[in-house]
């Protein structure tokens, strides 16, 4: 047990010189803005905010004088402040106000575990300790009793208990952190923890098991956080950038900055030497702000390996070497090919819960597609079916082997790495949904009511005071199957439906470059200026009655051409479901669209191919 008397361990030999130089300049100048932050904060409080002021301030002072800014007695002025400013902010319970929760210990937790680090750093100013202990004692009631919201929010609240044990060795609070890890780590098979983002890997349940491992000194919950590290490196692509269309989280509605994992990514490859972590932390480190370059220097002021060298980095994706991650539980492929990369979604969670809501993956987005400099960032299907919405098939299934070459743990194992080596081959994939909706009969003898009144019930699409679960039905469903077949610079995909004939129309969200402007085969512009792909009269398919159409969207350095075919024609739509149009919503992508009509009675088929443009 910690000696809550004991000084602790002599400061390490913190040196921020194993940082690159643009990081360098970046904890530079968050030096010498600190002051000017601090104030800021300080006229309009937030705790989290303050917590992020002293933790940064105790850092720059085990740092020392010099290069990095600030003297030691305005350092400490500024600890000083911010820590009389959160205990004002603190409540009878404990906890901070602020925030979107009320009286909330695990959004108190953030600012508890930047306080537990810098009560606990080596060589942490004796000054400021009494304060800081002041804070922590407080708050330790709310959080040996209080719940969360959302399961990253049980390894914040457990990291600070942890942290409060370090600092003061009561076995409560240790106990309570153990009590919530018993649950298990919500780490898939694949890699992923349940909430499937990367932000809040980053920001949260990564650092929080890499601060239980050591304090409660406990490997598998380091083992959980290398797992996590390196799945995340390995949907970060060549731009820094982290796919996130699996997430059940905000950030599933874009791809996620990787400057945030940049600390993780780096500290994990120079403790481990491991190539894929390291190719993620060279991707990452210019767009790590100061922010991410403080949290690498907390994180190696306790360990100090963290700052080691990097090894030598796995190589770039290439044509003939194509790295593919496979994510089964999370419903994602991705299949970088150097020059083009291609991802495909089969994970939303709409299916299974009946409704889109908030925690939940509900993206319609089947694939993206980008080359060096453009790509079809969003690729959707809608339908006009009952108003269901787009298409969101089940996880994408390999329906060929290919054969892969010895190399890094692959993209499904249960030690997720890079994406696995695989030959230039084409790869295939199989994604299905069948959706369905009900009419209803009359209810039996049994079940009617003479006063005509019924239990309101909700079917899946509307709610009506009809007793639907009691009711026969008769069910109308659609079908779909999509074939895809992905190599370097091209997708192909091709539906297949089973029920009724219904209009449709894909939906291509564009980034980059310009559609043709050849009158004969640009696409229209609608009332709304969303483009439109229609077949050119005499222009088919090689099947009977097919029709096709194609444009071109072309950049400084290369293009992508567009060819569909299929019972192309008729009405541009796209129809978010009744889930977003009751509310007079959509989620509807911005941005240059390009819409392509069609109908469900013969296949239909999207080709995608880059090319590049030789002047």
């Amino acid at each position: 047990m910690p000696d809550p008397t004991d000084p602790g361990p002599t400061a390490p030999d913190l040196d921020a010189s194993a940082l690159p130089e643009g990081q360098r300049l970046l904890l530079e100048r968050a030096a010498e803005d600190l002051p000017t932050r601090a104030q800021t904060v300080l006229a309009k409080p937030s705790h989290r905010a303050l917590g992020r002021v002293v933790r940064d301030a105790v850092l720059l002072l085990l740092l020392g004088d010099g290069p990095h800014g600030q003297s030691e007695q305005g350092l400490l002025e500024v600890a000083d402040q911010a820590l009389d400013a959160l205990a004002e902010l603190q409540n009878p319970s404990g906890t901070f106000r602020g925030g979107d929760n009320l009286d909330s210990p695990p959004d108190s937790a953030f600012t508890l575990n930047d306080l537990g680090w810098a009560r606990t750093a080596p060589g942490a100013p004796e000054s400021l300790l009494p304060a800081l202990d002041r804070l922590l004692l407080a708050a330790t009631p709310a959080l040996l009793t209080g719940g969360v919201h959302t399961p990253n929010h049980r390894w914040e609240i457990a990291s600070a208990l942890s942290r409060l044990w370090e600092a003061h060795g009561d076995q409560a609070t240790r106990s309570r952190a153990e009590q919530w890890l018993a649950e298990g780590v919500d780490l898939q098979e694949d890699g992923m923890f349940s909430e499937r983002s990367a932000n809040y890997a980053a920001h949260v349940s990564i650092p929080a098991l890499w601060t239980m491992g050591r304090v409660l000194s406990r490997p598998d919950l380091q083992d959980a956080a290398d797992r996590a590290t390196r799945r995340q490196a390995s949907l970060t692509d060549d731009r820094g950038m982290v796919e996130t269309l699996a997430s059940r989280r905000q950030d599933q509605f874009a791809l996620f900055d990787g400057g945030a994992l940049h600390p993780w990514f780096r500290a994990h490859a120079a403790r481990t030497g491991d190539p894929w972590t390291a190719r993620a932390a060279l991707r990452t480190s210019t767009r790590a702000d100061a922010d991410a370059v403080m949290t690498l220097l907390a994180l190696a002021a306790e360990q100090p390996d963290a700052l080691s060298a990097l090894p030598a980095p796995a190589p770039e994706a290439a044509p003939s070497a194509p790295e593919v991650v496979e994510l089964d539980t999370s419903g994602l492929v991705t299949a970088d090919h150097g020059t083009s990369r291609t991802v495909l979604h089969g994970g939303t969670d709409t299916a299974a819960l009946g409704r889109i809501t908030s925690g939940s993956a509900s993206r319609p987005v089947l694939a993206r597609f980008r080359g060096r400099e453009l790509g079809v960032r969003e690729l959707r299907l809608s339908r006009d079916f009952f108003s269901l919405g787009p298409l969101r098939p089940g996880p994408p299934q390999r329906v060929e082997s290919v054969a892969e070459s010895d190399g890094p743990a692959g993209g499904t194992g249960d030690a997720p790495g890079g994406g696995t080596p695989l030959d230039a081959a084409p790869l295939r994939y199989l994604l299905t949904e069948e959706v369905g909706a009900e009419y209803f009969g009359p209810l039996e003898s049994a079940d009617r009511a003479p006063s005509g009144e019924y239990p309101l019930e909700f079917n899946g699409r509307f709610a009506a005071a009809m007793a639907f679960s009691r009711r026969p039905t008769q069910r109308i469903s659609l079908g779909t199957a999509l074939h895809v077949e992905l190599e370097a610079d091209e997708l192909l995909l091709r539906w297949e439906f089973e029920g009724p004939v219904v209009p449709l129309c894909l939906l291509l969200a564009l980034d980059g470059g310009d559609l043709d402007s050849d009158p004969n085969t640009a696409p229209r512009r609608e009332a709304r200026r969303r483009s439109v792909l229609e077949p050119a009269p005499g222009i088919s398919g090689p099947d009977a009655g097919e029709r096709s159409a194609r444009c071109t969207l072309s950049g400084a350095e290369e293009r992508i051409e567009i060819t569909a075919s299929g019972a192309l024609g008729g009405r541009a739509f796209y129809d978010p479901g009744e889930a977003y149009a009751f509310l007079g919503a959509t989620d509807e992508p911005g941005g240059e669209v390009l819409l392509i009509p069609a109908s469900s009675s013969d296949p239909l088929t999207l080709h995608l191919r880059r090319r590049d443009l030789h002047i």
